[in-house]
């Protein structure tokens, strides 16, 4: 009877310590928000991270290489995230069709994706699955639009 007990604690303290491991293996795999640090930035709307992963803003789209405004929102951008430890917010779609995390990111208290698209630095551009900040980023663009600042700038 009492080897039954011992084999029962036994049996309780490793299902224990399984779903313990199991859990922190959740949470650090398929946590929605993490930390990293940005080494550089590629353009207007995407980075790469120091463990060499890239990530594309969710919620915007900055001016291509080559466009008008590409230069400013690559600068404005790299001024923002580059050298610094940022937060990385998953919506509903993890990677891009070029591997690339999508995420929102933020600095200190800054929400760098709203940040870019209410200072005109980009437009506007959504997914069906990934409008977590939708209305913040319509008002954003409004607002740019209407102060004719970056890229809506037709002066």
């Amino acid at each position: 009877m009492r080897e039954l007990n011992l084999r029962s604690r036994k049996l309780v303290a490793a299902i224990l310590v399984f779903y313990s491991l199991f859990v922190l293996y959740l949470v650090f795999t398929q946590s929605s928000e993490r930390e990293a640090v940005v080494t550089r930035v590629i353009d207007g709307d995407t980075f790469e991270l120091k463990n060499g992963q890239k990530v594309r803003l969710l919620g915007m789209d900055a001016p291509e290489k080559g466009r008008q405004y590409h230069d400013e929102a690559m600068e404005r951008l790299r001024q923002l995230v580059e050298g610094k430890r940022v937060i990385l917010e998953k919506d509903v779609s993890n990677r891009d069709r070029y591997g690339r995390l999508l995420r929102y990111v933020y600095v200190d208290r800054l929400f760098v994706n709203l940040e870019m698209v209410k200072k005109g630095y980009a437009m506007l551009f959504t997914t069906p699955k990934n409008v977590k900040h939708l209305d913040e980023f319509m008002k954003a663009e409004e607002e740019a639009k209407l102060r004719g600042l970056g890229v809506w700038n037709f002066g």
